[in-house]
């Protein structure tokens, strides 16, 4: 999926919220991370600077060359335009949550065992678990440096700041859950709630800060702040969705399936499970994941959640998506701005197949 240059007559809101005239802004800059990566990095040098570049700076770069579709960056801008911003959103401010998704990607990588990421090694597997998790930890700092250059009203900088903190906390209480418990230790009942908050915590909320920060940026008010937050969290809990559902229904995705079952983690997958299976053939298939993650070869067992999701599986996260945009539609928001997200979601809904 392409990102998507989300251009077009943008009207700016005056201080007492009444619309000005269209804007018909420059495009933006393209947003490459690598490059805005080398451009901020602290100047050093002699043997200091030597032994950066190879446990950090390096690593760190060739990671985030991986960085694809910057769907985050993106959303940020969105959250600025539906708020009301003239011009385009600071390519600073776009590619915050970026970072700190980069950073989360490193750490569940080394929780997780994992060997793949973004078509390449996982990043411990390069540098080891122990500079890995050093170099995660500096990128969840450097936003909070970055956002002292934003030339925004200390108000909304400190307010960014906090949105940032809260949802860091929240991502870590949700990969609390995601670590904290294995399917077959969770009644047929009780896993479809676990997951829906793991999920809303460690996946809505990070979404919800791409479109709050935009928005926090350009000065939207309580309620209208509300409302994108609500909508970015509702995008990020689909996002979870197809991703889960399609690690099992789709072959180009098996591989980040094994890597689930073998951990033994609630996804949607086993959601739609819970909630189709008969109480008999549930305990079958959490009896296959104990021995998935004893070491048996995890193919049946996604073969088997594969069947149990159904034919259907992907119009819970569609339908999820269709919710999302509806929320957009009930306030008073710029109508160029809501359809350029509208378009954004139908090709990210395309791109999962």
């Amino acid at each position: 999926m392409k990102a998507t240059g989300m251009t077009g007559a943008l009207r700016c809101l005056s201080a007492d919220g009444l619309r000005a005239e269209p804007l018909r802004p420059e495009p933006p800059p393209a947003l490459d991370l690598v490059t805005f990566f080398e451009r901020r990095l602290p100047a050093a040098s002699g043997v200091c600077e030597g032994v950066w570049q190879d446990t950090l700076y390096a690593p760190l770069r060739e990671f985030l060359g991986r960085s694809g579709k910057l769907l985050r960056a993106r959303l940020v801008a969105h959250g600025w335009r539906l708020a009301g911003g003239c011009g385009e959103a600071p390519p600073t401010l776009c590619l915050l949550p970026e970072i700190l998704h980069s950073a989360s990607l490193i750490v569940d990588d080394i929780q997780d065992g994992a060997v793949l990421r973004r078509g390449g090694p996982a990043l411990h597997r390069v540098i080891g678990p122990e500079r890995a998790l050093n170099a995660a930890n500096w990128l969840y700092f450097w936003p909070y440096r970055l956002l002292d250059e934003l030339r925004l009203p200390a108000a909304r900088r400190r307010a960014c700041a906090d949105l940032i903190t809260a949802t860091l906390l929240d991502c870590h209480r949700g990969q609390a859950l995601d670590l904290g418990v294995q399917v077959w230790a969770l009644a047929q009942d009780e896993l479809p709630a676990l997951v829906a908050e793991q999920s809303r915590l460690k996946t809505g909320r990070l979404t919800a800060l791409c479109v709050g920060l935009g928005a926090l940026a350009a000065g939207a008010r309580p309620r209208r702040l509300d409302t994108l937050q609500r909508f970015g969290e509702q995008v990020g809990v689909a996002l979870q969705m197809l991703d889960d559902l399609t690690a099992v229904l789709l072959p180009a995705r098996h591989h980040k399936a094994g890597e689930d079952l073998a951990a033994g983690r609630p996804t949607f997958a086993w959601v739609l499970a819970a909630q189709r299976c008969s109480a008999f053939a549930y305990r079958a298939l959490q009896q296959q994941a104990r021995a998935v993650a004893g070491g048996t070869d995890w193919q049946p067992l996604r073969a088997s959640l594969a069947e149990a999701c159904g034919d259907d599986a992907l119009d819970h996260p569609r339908a999820a998506l269709a919710a999302a945009g509806a929320l957009l539609g009930g306030g008073a928001l710029p109508a160029a701005a809501v359809q350029e997200v509208l378009t954004d979601l139908e090709r990210l809904e395309r791109a999962y197949g």
